[in-house]
């Protein structure tokens, strides 16, 4: 008797195939949350090729708002910028906002607020619509992730939904991630006065980074550092990891684009910048923190400052 064929994916035992025998009573004896999982595999492999939903992530001061600039300049690109319906940072105003075209913001910050689950169902659909529109004029969709909202405040990360699971039902999802030398984002968040989590230190940022990290891992990651040396090349390969045709001629462009976010030392030439200056206490912080290490051998960085 020949041996059984091993399943090739779920998709095999979901819809069945002579390699899968008695798949119906398979079925029947897996818990819930798995049959949803292989429902979810199924229907990704089953629907016609849909153009994805981009995402682009970077914790706040990487010169992110310089590369999403870069990408909103190539061939057809419709950028979000700063998207994140579960940020509080708003919420904490000590004035209501002003927000007429954001039903989100009002809804939560409304007396009566509303849920967490019913701002993401507020904000997918209204993302879907905008989605299919895009798509039907040949338009690409990207969001800018703004990740300093799920990581970098008083929110615990892993209680709310990331930005990838609020738009996985609408199509599949390619991302990347850009960084920069964490002591760099760390000197302009103080600069900013950016100081949304407690304790302020060296070592409490580089824990929620790796957990930025660890929660999009496989994603390709480019350094900022690296982009400034090498615009061209660094965006013809970000633009190949997001399917996106590249515009050669993208940095005459780009001072035409205006996004949120623009806090960094102003203008758009693309060149490295000196460092700002790092104070004592900080030196003594990256030399006893054991994240800051651990992270930047991750990312490739020195962590010994000079």
């Amino acid at each position: 008797m020949a041996d059984k064929k091993p399943y090739s994916s779920v998709s095999n035992i979901v819809l069945g195939d002579e390699a899968a025998p008695n798949y119906l009573e398979l079925i029947g004896e897996l818990p819930d949350d798995i049959l949803r999982k292989m429902l979810d595999v199924v229907e990704r492999d089953t629907e016609p090729h849909r153009d994805p939903v981009r995402i682009i992530h970077h914790f706040a001061c990487t010169g992110g708002t310089l590369i999403s600039k870069s990408l909103q300049v190539q061939p057809n690109v419709f950028l979000l910028s700063e998207v994140d319906p579960l940020s509080q940072i708003q919420l904490t105003q000590k004035r209501a906002q002003f927000a007429p075209t954001d039903p989100i913001l009002l809804a939560r910050a409304s007396i009566k607020s509303i849920d967490d689950e019913t701002a993401v169902r507020m904000f997918s659909s209204s993302i879907n619509v905008l989605y299919e529109h895009l798509v039907s004029n040949g338009q690409r969709l990207v969001l800018r992730d703004h990740t300093h909202s799920h990581y970098c405040t008083d929110v615990l990360s892993d209680s709310r939904p990331t930005l990838i699971e609020m738009v996985r039902n609408i199509s599949r999802v390619c991302s990347v991630l850009t960084v920069r030398h964490p002591v760099d984002s760390f000197l302009a968040l103080d600069k900013n006065g950016w100081r949304h989590f407690e304790p302020f230190s060296l070592e409490e940022y580089s824990v929620r980074y790796m957990r930025f990290l660890e929660a999009n891992q496989g994603a390709p990651i480019f350094m900022y550092e690296d982009f400034v040396e090498n615009p061209d090349r660094v965006m013809r390969e970000i633009c190949e990891a997001l399917y996106l045709p590249y515009n050669p001629d993208w940095k005459s462009l780009i001072s035409t684009v205006k996004l949120t976010g623009d806090s960094g030392r102003s203008g758009n030439r693309i060149a490295p910048r000196p460092r700002r200056e790092i104070s004592e206490a900080l030196l003594e912080q990256a030399v006893e923190s054991q994240s800051y290490s651990s992270l930047c051998k991750k990312l490739g960085y020195d962590p010994v400052l000079n």
